[in-house]
C-alpha cells in the first residue's frame, strides 16, 4: 500500500497505542486506515496508515518505490517502507533519506512520521534497513556507477537523459501535478520536462515587492504554463508558522521555508494537482551556493566534501521539514533526490559544476539542451528563503 505516512505497531497494547496515535496525528485528503498486521507473523500487531492507494496492506510504502518491495528486492524511489513475511519485518529508508522512517527503543513502533510516538524516537539512517524482530542493520549498496562521459557537454548529455527518466517516473500516470515555483533555473527545468509529460500548474508563495513576486509571474509566461501565486502577509506567515511541527529544533530558515512549502502545497491542492514537484538538492549536488565556490578557491577537495556533507545531511533535516510541509495537504516528489542524478552529479568533477565564476555549470548546460529559456538558465541563484521575502517576514 502506498501511503503518506504509515507507523507498524508490535507487542502488547499494539492497537490501543495505534489509535492513540491516530488521534495525535492529523492529515487531510488521505483515507486513515487501521487493521491487523498477521504478515509479521505476530497476533495483535497492527498498522496504521493514511492511504493514497488502494491495496493489500504491506508492503506499506510512505512516498513511492520503483519495483516490488521485498526482502531481497532492488528497488528505487523515494520511500520509507515496511513489509513482513514468514515472521520477519523488514524496513527501510531510500538511500538519499527522502522520507524519515523512526523505531523506538524496544522496537514495538516503527513508522515514517515522528508523530506516532509518545516518546523521542529513534531516526534511521538514510540507506538503512533494519530488522525489526532482531535489529540488526544493513546499508544498501550504492546504486552502479554512472557510464564514463566524455567530456562537459556528454556529462550534460548524459544529465539531460537522467534527469527527463527521473522526471518521467515521478509523474507517470498523473493527470495535473503542481511544482513549487520560484521562477528560478531549479524549479523551471523540473516545470519544463514535466509539462512533456502531464498537465502542470505552477504555484509560487511570496511576500509583495519581493524578487519571486515578479520573477515567478516572467518565467511562467516564458515557459508557456499555468500559474498561481499567493502573497504572504505577516498574519498568514504567523499562521503558517504556528503549524510547524519537526522532530529538530527548527531555525529561521526552516521557518520560512515550511511556510514557503506549506503554503505552496495548499496551493496545489487548491488547483487539482496530484502531487507536488520540488527542485530540492539540486544546489547541493552541482554547485549552486555561493559557499561552495568560495570554499573551491581556497581548496577545491574540502569544497567537494563540503557538499558532499550537505547532500547527506538533507536526510536528517530539509528533506524531513519539506515532507511534513507539504505531505499536510499534496503529496510531495523531488525530482532531483533520484539514485540516478545523484550518482550522476557525484561522479563529475568540481570543474563541471563551479566553472570560473558560473554555479551550476554543467546543470545550465543540459537546462539549455533540454530547451529552457536562454533567461531562466542564466538566472543567478538566491535561495527561496530570501527570493520570496519569506526570510525576512518570518523573522
Amino acid at each position: 500500500m502506498r501511503t503518506n505516512g504509515f507507523a507498524l505497531f508490535r507487542g502488547p497494547g499494539a492497537r490501543e497505542r495505534a489509535e492513540k496515535a491516530a488521534a495525535r496525528v492529523s492529515r487531510r485528503s488521505e483515507e486513515t486506515l487501521l487493521g491487523a498486521a498477521p504478515a509479521t507473523g505476530r497476533s495483535g500487531d497492527c498498522f496504521l496508515a493514511y492511504s493514497l492507494e488502494e491495496g493489500e496492506p504491506f508492503p506499506l510504502v510512505h512516498g513511492f518505490a520503483d519495483g516490488e518491495v521485498t526482502e531481497g528486492g532492488r528497488f528505487r524511489g523515494e520511500f520509507a517502507f515496511v513489509t513482513g513475511a514468514d515472521g520477519r519485518v523488514l524496513a527501510g529508508r531510500d538511500r538519499l533519506g527522502t522520507r524519515a522512517l523512526y523505531i523506538d527503543d524496544g522496537l514495538t513502533c516503527v513508522a515514517s512520521d515522528h508523530r506516532f510516538f509518545l516518546q523521542k524516537p529513534t531516526l534511521l539512517p538514510a540507506g538503512v534497513r533494519i530488522d525489526v524482530g532482531s535489529g540488526e542493520q544493513e546499508t544498501v549498496a550504492k546504486a552502479d556507477a554512472p557510464p564514463d562521459v566524455h567530456g562537459m557537454e556528454g556529462a550534460a548529455e548524459l544529465l539531460c537523459r537522467v534527469l527527463e527518466d527521473s522526471v518521467a517516473r515521478r509523474v507517470k500516470g498523473r493527470k495535473r501535478v503542481a511544482v513549487s515555483f520560484s521562477g528560478g533555473l531549479d524549479s523551471s527545468l523540473i516545470a519544463l520536462l514535466a509539462a512533456r509529460h502531464t498537465e502542470v500548474v505552477l504555484c509560487s508563495a511570496y511576500t509583495e515587492l519581493s524578487l519571486d513576486h515578479s520573477q515567478t509571474v516572467r518565467a511562467a509566461r516564458s515557459l508557456g504554463l499555468e500559474h498561481r501565486g499567493v502573497v504572504i502577509d505577516s498574519a498568514g506567515a504567523a499562521a503558517e508558522v504556528r503549524s510547524l511541527d519537526l522532530p529538530f529544533e527548527p531555525g529561521p530558515m526552516d521557518r520560512a521555508l515550511w511556510c514557503l512549502f506549506s503554503t505552496t502545497s495548499r496551493l496545489a491542492a487548491e488547483n487539482g494537482a496530484e502531487l507536488i514537484l520540488l527542485g530540492q538538492l539540486a544546489d547541493e549536488l552541482f554547485g549552486g551556493y555561493m559557499k561552495y565556490s568560495l570554499e573551491a578557491r581556497k581548496d577545491e577537495a574540502s569544497a567537494v566534501r563540503m557538499m558532499e556533507n550537505d547532500v547527506a545531511a538533507s536526510a536528517y533535516g530539509a528533506f524531513i521539514r519539506d515532507e511534513l510541509a507539504c505531505s499536510r495537504f499534496s503529496e510531495v516528489r523531488f525530482p532531483f533526490a533520484d539514485e540516478d542524478v545523484a550518482g550522476l552529479a557525484r561522479a563529475l568533477p568540481l570543474s563541471y559544476k563551479i566553472r570560473g565564476g558560473e554555479r551550476k555549470a554543467v546543470l545550465r548546460m543540459a537546462a539549455s539542451m533540454l530547451g529552457l529559456p536562454a533567461e531562466i538558465v542564466a538566472a543567478p541563484k538566491k535561495a527561496a528563503q530570501y527570493s520570496s521575502g519569506l526570510s525576512k517576514i518570518v523573522r
